[in-house]
């Protein structure tokens, strides 16, 4: 078995072949500041959406089923934008490799996929929100945001990484939840109880 038969089997996922609407595609790469002279990188072609509707650059392209996997064809590049979506079974590898191979970089993130401590890892690598648009396309699973981080900008939305306690106890407790057979309320602290 080749190498590339067997990495498409253990890395994709159901649903990690979802093609992205073209006008979607087109809303993306319009969210960018692409300029004629930057290397531009769609991070997994697919169909080629993205690779297809870029202006006038140097374009590159990735997709695994095709023989250029995104992790080993890119290693020791440096892009000026990855434009894309993602795989959603490799989002935390797949984040912290494009952090390593671009400054900016637009990705499509389902609503439950943008998460605190996701957004606190790539902040933590010095990137900012720099825009954001949320969007639905009616067949995918849920509503999604269009995201633009870039290196070395400031953030437009606040990112709230701690978790909140108990405001009675002040402690991480069962409000809310079922325990040892008992439901509390959302406004009773089973501490209290």
């Amino acid at each position: 078995m080749s190498k590339i038969v067997r990495n498409i089997q253990t890395r994709q996922k159901a649903n990690d072949v979802i093609y992205t609407p073209k006008k979607l595609a087109i809303e993306m790469i319009n969210m960018c500041d692409i300029k004629q002279t930057d290397k531009v990188l769609d991070c997994s072609l697919g169909g080629g959406v993205f690779f297809d509707n870029f202006p006038e650059s140097d374009k590159d392209w990735c997709e695994i089923e095709k023989g250029r996997d995104f992790f080993e064809y890119t290693k020791g590049k440096k892009y000026d934008w990855v434009i894309g979506n993602p795989p959603y079974s490799l989002w935390n590898k797949w984040l912290e490799h494009t952090c390593e191979i671009t400054d900016k970089f637009c990705y499509i993130f389902g609503v439950y996929n943008l998460t605190p401590s996701r957004l606190g890892r790539i902040m933590d690598k010095g990137f900012g929100i720099t825009k954001i648009t949320l969007c639905k396309v009616e067949w995918w699973f849920s509503p999604s945001f269009l995201v633009v981080f870039e290196k070395n900008k400031e953030n437009i939305i606040k990112n709230i990484r701690d978790t909140y306690p108990c405001d009675i106890c002040g402690k991480k407790c069962r409000r809310g939840r079922k325990h040892k057979g008992k439901i509390y309320g959302m406004n009773e602290c089973s501490k209290k109880c």
